[in-house]
């Protein structure tokens, strides 16, 4: 990838951004990592690049805001011999079986290939929660060498679990501690990661929550995914799994915290006041049968995941939206462009940059849309389009910190077909190594 000698000129583009929603046409100029001028017409300087758009949409670039890229070399393998009755049973029949069966290559080939996927979808941001226990040192930096190979942001953790014993707990913190004092890149962050309560002691906990001061970073974590993880803090610390985790100093302003479908009323409006981002996964929800978060309460800070399920913010929010009216719980066409906008302002609020406009001091991470517009395209009813117009199969062009990463659907200095083999032969050994287990 290389960038502009000068710089890069939008022209006649339909400048869209989602909170608060706004649609304009106007040209943009992009110098290094930033939006430098936005007008109805620019004049490109001697040595600017020019990408005519003709009218296709631009959006700041779009965030998936929890992911499992390991689980990339999932799909289509062969169904546990015991199929899965519950949400704990799906855990340990396929993907506590799969983590452990990455090795080196895996988790490399599953980080590159996610990423691909994820630009795919005009994503610009992971914010990623790995595990790979059977090769646990060094995997961060694995992952963390996939996101610079194509050129996407992502915000990395190391998943912390008491489920394999004390020592491979401390490894995964050590994990954790490696990525956050590594040298900063412009294009990674790092957090704290942790499994959920139910698979973490307090002293585990605890643990978390000091190296996410020591870092001035958060904790990203999966909190009462499945009534499993409400059950199990009652049962075993007396409290609610919120409580126990304010109790232990995990939730911050800064915490990323993953589903919340079984959270009580009380529990919203707690981690509304606290301000720490609740990351709504409605695939994944659905795909587990786990009931569904209610994302719709007033004040609370919300953002789109996929939980593994691919990198698709657009899907994710037509499933938010559709599961949402099912449901009878909400919520609104308006809380669901809200929610797409969201990963934005989360991710801007971890690289301390606006990602979430198109205004000139900006981040320089925008999606272009090819885009056939059937209806006028307004500020008033750009929700509709969002949910029901906009489309992966319409991305035709994704720029990460002033770099083309994707340019007429195409990666930049990247040999895909040698990519997908490898990927497919790791795959398939990875899949013969949980036959095994």
């Amino acid at each position: 990838m290389t960038r502009a000698p000068s710089g890069l000129v939008l022209t006649g583009a339909t400048l869209v951004t989602l909170d608060p929603p706004a649609v304009e046409r106007a040209d943009l100029r992009l110098l290094g990592e930033r939006v430098v001028a936005r007008a109805p017409r620019l004049t490109p300087g001697p040595g600017d690049a020019v990408l005519d758009l003709a009218g296709k949409v631009v959006l700041p670039g779009l965030v998936c805001a929890h992911h499992h890229l390991y689980s990339a070399l999932a799909r289509g393998m062969p169904p546990p011999l015991y199929p899965p009755h519950n949400f704990t049973e799906i855990l340990d029949r396929v993907w506590w079986k799969l983590d452990r069966a990455l090795d080196e290559e895996a988790v490399y080939l599953s980080a590159l290939v996610g990423v691909l996927d994820a630009a795919r979808c005009g994503v610009t941001t992971v914010i990623d929660h790995h595990a790979s226990p059977g090769y646990l040192r060094g995997s961060l930096a694995l992952v963390r060498s996939a996101f610079e190979e194509v050129g996407l942001r992502g915000v990395l953790c190391y998943e912390v679990t008491d489920r394999g014993g004390p020592a491979q707990r401390d490894a995964g913190l050590e994990e954790n501690r490696a990525l956050l004092a590594a040298p900063r890149s412009p294009l990674i962050r790092g957090m704290v990661g942790a499994h959920a309560s139910f698979t973490l002691s307090a002293e585990s906990l605890r643990a978390c929550a000091r190296l996410a001061r020591e870092f001035e970073t958060g904790v990203h974590i999966h909190v009462a995914e499945d009534v499993c993880d409400e059950e199990d803090a009652r049962r075993k610390h007396g409290r609610g799994v919120l409580d126990r985790l304010f109790a232990e100093e995990v939730v911050t302003a800064r915490s990323v915290l993953a589903h919340g479908v079984h959270l009580s009323e009380n529990d919203v409006s707690l981690l509304a006041a606290c301000g720490a981002w609740l990351v709504h996964n409605p695939r994944s929800n659905m795909n587990n049968a786990v009931g569904y978060a209610p994302v719709a309460a007033a004040g609370l800070k919300v953002a789109l995941g996929s939980d593994g399920l691919g990198a698709d913010p657009f899907e994710e929010a037509r499933a938010a939206w559709l599961k949402g009216r099912d449901s009878g719980r909400g919520p609104s066409f308006g809380d669901c462009l809200r929610f797409l906008a969201g990963g934005q302002a989360l991710a801007g609020s971890i690289y301390g940059m606006s990602l979430n406009t198109l205004a000139e001091g900006a981040a320089a991470d925008l999606v272009v849309l090819d885009y056939p517009c059937p209806t006028p395209l307004t500020a008033g009813n750009l929700a509709g389009h969002a949910l029901f117009g906009f489309a992966t199969a319409q991305v035709e062009s994704v720029i990460v910190n002033g770099r083309l990463v994707v340019e007429n659907r195409k990666f930049r200095g990247l040999d895909l077909a040698a990519t997908y083999a490898r990927a497919r032969a790791a795959a398939q050994r990875v899949w013969d190594r949980m036959a095994r287990m």
